[in-house]
């Protein structure tokens, strides 16, 4: 082995040494490396990413989902993962709606079930309401859980449904890549509609979901919109991380010990930090089965994902008297 490659691990290595340490959990989404306007170069994390034991990325590590940039893409996931190997960092791939194929990992629990960690495609039929093709990823969803097997779990029945719709989209997209940019949403009204009628929706439907398939996770922390938030939703924290790119802002989610914390992520040079400052944190645990089932049965009063934005119900679990938030601008 050649020495300079000694030296790059050792580093690595010796903070695995000390059993004083707590080891420290990071969790990003939604890079879209390889696509214009993400998050560019992989090297860009090699200083972020080794201040921690294992990094989690939710979904959308990489612009796979289209032709274009595809390329690209497997070059700067093939330096990622190189990053974490060199240094020992333990990286978790969710698949997402972009990188369909890059893990058959859907969900990740940590400390016990009170952290539940998923993309978030899976929340609605459609997958991506604003996009172009939602009708066909709807249609692709729906025959997928229609298909089922019937002793298959619903979580994983509907995680293979949107993965499913995505492919449909995929297909439909062909060599193009459609990319939502401001330019596009100021020309269609009806986009920009139903951008912001799916981030107003988007902290409920991930509370429904964690009391169906998570119910003692007190956390719960998602990606896919690329809106960036904090929110506290009938006692749990739902927290997006954002996107490298329009129109969200990046976040990073820091798991330590027994906290949890949300960071905004800036560029130094050519190089990603995390503020110092949290912009929120709170301590982990489990949510009580007594109150995991009342959130169940506070579910199954909701309006369906197919309701109207505009209901009364869907306006009152977007005001701060149903939810506390933080939104991350």
């Amino acid at each position: 082995m050649r020495t300079d490659s000694i030296l790059k691990i050792r580093p690595a290595a010796q903070k695995f040494m000390n059993p004083a340490r707590v080891p420290r959990t990071l969790i990003l989404s939604d890079l879209h490396l390889g696509r214009p306007g993400g998050a560019g170069h992989a090297d860009a994390f090699e200083t972020l990413l080794s201040d921690f034991d294992r990094v989690i990325v939710n979904g959308d590590i990489a612009e796979l989902h289209h032709a274009a940039y595809q390329a690209d893409a497997e070059i700067e996931l093939a330096r990622f993962r190189d990053i974490c190997v060199s240094r020992g960092i333990k990286l978790d791939l969710i698949a997402g709606n972009h990188d369909p194929f890059i893990s058959d990992v859907r969900s990740i629990s940590l400390a016990d079930g009170a952290v539940y960690v998923t993309h978030g495609d899976a929340f609605h039929p459609a997958v991506a309401p604003w996009s172009p093709f939602a009708s066909v990823m709807r249609s692709a969803f729906e025959a997928s859980l229609a298909a089922a097997p019937k002793d298959l779990a619903e979580d994983a029945a509907r995680f293979l449904a949107a993965r499913e719709g995505s492919i449909a989209e995929w297909r439909m997209m062909g060599s193009g890549a459609h990319v939502s940019t401001a330019a596009n949403m100021a020309l269609s009204p009806r986009l920009a509609m139903s951008v912001l009628s799916y981030w107003a929706r988007y902290p409920a439907l991930a509370a429904d979901w964690a009391a169906k398939f998570a119910p003692q996770a007190s956390t719960v922390i998602v990606g896919h919109s690329h809106r960036a938030f904090v929110r506290l939703v009938r006692g749990r924290h739902i927290v997006n991380t954002g996107a490298f790119g329009f129109p969200g802002r990046p976040h990073g989610v820091v798991v330590e010990g027994n906290t949890v914390r949300m960071h905004a992520l800036t560029k130094r040079g050519h190089l990603f930090t995390l503020a110092a400052h949290p912009k929120a944190a709170w301590s982990i645990a489990l949510l009580p089965q007594r109150a995991a089932a009342e959130t169940r049965s506070t579910r199954a009063n909701q309006p369906s994902d197919d309701a109207p934005a505009s209901t009364p119900a869907m306006n009152r679990a977007a005001t701060p008297s149903a939810t506390s938030s933080i939104d991350a601008r």
